[in-house]
């Protein structure tokens, strides 16, 4: 059995693009890579990422999707053994080493995929819905309910945070405040960089982070998808007036569970059991009403 986590999001289109319409889209890409294989691949600044049509959905099914991120030829591994060292992994020209994911997204606008070690995030599907679909939807975090709390009792009283950032220009949003920080800490050419700003340790204890920032912090937030690899903030609690911590990357609303293996690659779990306790997950957190608040966007929301 595998191991897994099945992490949610909420997805909507893009202010001032068509609307998102998943089983449209679905069902023209399948289309497309029916006239020409190479259209489920989009290959941009070393960045490869397949995607591949499990189920269009529509009629108030979820669309399913495997999303796959492949490595090229700079980026793959090689074999090693006791004997005789290192050696490269044999693969034809058209095979490619491979992680994937599988995403199910539902019409009401909530999505969610299995997250292993080495998994594509949901930032792989809505860069290559760009780039090959001229299609734009968002991802946003969902939080569990104890960091949602959290985040609302430390409003306005953030001390630091520590970001790690992949390279803004897979970003499906503006940089903003943070994405300039490439040119000011880096330059442009480093396809990441890790930043911690804050009060620090032995700084008054009554100074926060400036309004302003922390109003960028939670927008960034929402797209941890697509440019963040890691997210912690701190700040005072007003309940408890103590220091409190939020991990925005792992303390996402999400659901472990075991996953059987497929007997021909025993490190990818049998789709349809995925699909399956996706859909079972979901089902249960409709249920129990848990998508009511547990969304940045509505830290967002002032007043």
């Amino acid at each position: 059995m595998l191991k897994r986590k099945l992490v949610f999001y909420r997805w909507a289109s893009l202010a001032g693009r068509d609307p998102f319409d998943p089983p449209a889209v679905a069902r023209r890409l399948t289309q497309e890579i029916s006239a020409d294989s190479s259209c489920q691949m989009v290959d941009k600044d070393g960045v490869i990422t397949a995607v591949e049509v499990v189920e269009p959905g529509g009629g108030g099914d979820p669309v399913k999707f495997r999303v796959l991120a492949l490595r090229g030829m700079e980026d793959r591994p090689f074999k090693w053994d006791p004997d005789s060292s290192i050696g490269p992994i044999s693969l034809l020209a058209n095979e490619y080493p491979a992680d994937a994911t599988h995403i199910s997204i539902w019409p009401d606008g909530y999505c969610a995929h299995d997250m292993g070690r080495y998994s594509p995030r949901l930032s792989r599907l809505a860069f290559f819905l760009r780039q090959r679909m001229r299609e734009y939807v968002s991802f946003d975090p969902l939080y569990d309910e104890d960091a949602f709390r959290k985040l609302k009792e430390m409003e306005g009283q953030f001390r630091s945070f520590d970001l790690a950032m992949t390279k803004p220009e897979y970003a499906t949003r503006p940089r903003g405040t943070f994405g300039h920080l490439w040119p000011a800490v880096a330059g442009e050419e480093l396809p990441s960089v890790r930043v911690s700003m804050g009060m620090g340790r032995y700084g008054p204890k009554d100074k926060y982070i400036d309004q302003h920032i922390e109003d960028e912090l939670l927008e960034l937030a929402t797209q941890a998808s697509d440019l963040l690899t890691g997210m912690v903030v701190r700040g005072r609690s007003k309940r408890t007036n103590r220091v409190e911590m939020v991990n925005l990357l792992t303390d996402r609303l999400n659901v472990e569970v075991d996953l059987p293996q497929r007997s021909d690659i025993p490190s990818a779990p049998q789709v349809s059991s995925v699909f399956y306790e996706l859909e079972q997950a979901y089902k249960d957190f409709k249920r129990r009403d848990v998508f009511e608040t547990v969304s940045t966007a509505e830290l967002m929301r002032k007043g």
